[in-house]
Parts: C-alpha cells; structure tokens; sequence
C-alpha cells in the first residue's frame, strides 16, 4: 500500500513520461531535420524507460497506474496539429518540444512540493525525470535560431 503522497508523484510522473512519448510520436511524422528526429527518438526511447520503470513501481504497490484520458490524447494531438499547420519548421517544432518539457518539469515540481512524505525513491524517480526534460530542453536549444 503506498500513500497518498506517493500515489501523486508516481501518478504525476506517469502521466509526465506519457505524455512526452506520445507528443514525440505525433510531431515526429512532421519533422523533416534528420537530427532532430534522430534526438527526439532518443528522447521517445529514454521516456519509454521511465515509463515502464514506473509502471513496475505501480505494480509492486499493487496500484493501477492512471489511465490517459481520451480527451487529454484528442487535445495533444489537436494541439499540435493545429500549432504545426502554418509553420512545420525545424525551430517551431523544437520550441513546441522545449515547451512541452518546461511543462512537464512545472507540474512535476508542484506535485513533488506539496507531496513532501514522498518515498526517497519516487521522489528520485521524479528527479530523475525533471533532470532529463532538462537536459532535453538544453539539447532543444541548437535547434532555435
């Protein structure tokens, strides 16, 4: 049984890993810059690590890790299209991708605050997690002109 505090990390680090994967997986069909595709293939790959890492941890707790909403998929998917259907660029699309990330590092970062009891270890976890979109970001940033 894991608590309450536990419970939103993991669940907020989940829902973080998902969502990168699946925004890389609709915005990589639109990148034409070889080395771009090549780092958020990468990136897709380090998040699918994270992802199943903590779906292990969902699964020792004997917990059911949080399902993603159909409306959130439906809105990411919209979102990008519609931001990428006047400008595809290679810089638009790194800025799309280093935005994502700072999101994901801001609500990770709340949840983690105000759930101090956390297990040292999901809250590495979430470090973890936080410290990669990081290094994402500054990797994103060659990308922008």
């Amino acid at each position: 049984m894991i608590s309450d505090a536990d419970r939103a990390v993991l669940g907020e680090s989940y829902r973080n890993t998902r969502m990168g994967r699946e925004a890389i997986n609709v915005i990589i069909s639109k990148v034409e810059d070889d080395e771009l595709a090549l780092d958020l293939n990468r990136q897709a790959c380090k998040f699918v690590q994270l992802e199943e890492k903590i779906q292990k941890e969902f699964q020792k707790a004997e917990e059911k890790a949080p399902e993603a909403s159909f409306m959130n998929r439906t809105r990411l998917w919209s979102g990008i299209q519609m931001n990428t259907l006047l400008n595809a660029s290679t810089e638009h699309l790194a800025d799309m991708m280093i935005q994502g990330n700072t999101k994901g590092i801001t609500d990770l970062m709340k949840v983690v605050k105000a759930n101090k009891g956390v297990q040292k270890e999901y809250y590495e976890m979430a470090q973890e997690l936080m410290d990669f979109e990081e290094k994402n970001i500054e990797k994103l940033k060659a990308y922008l002109r």
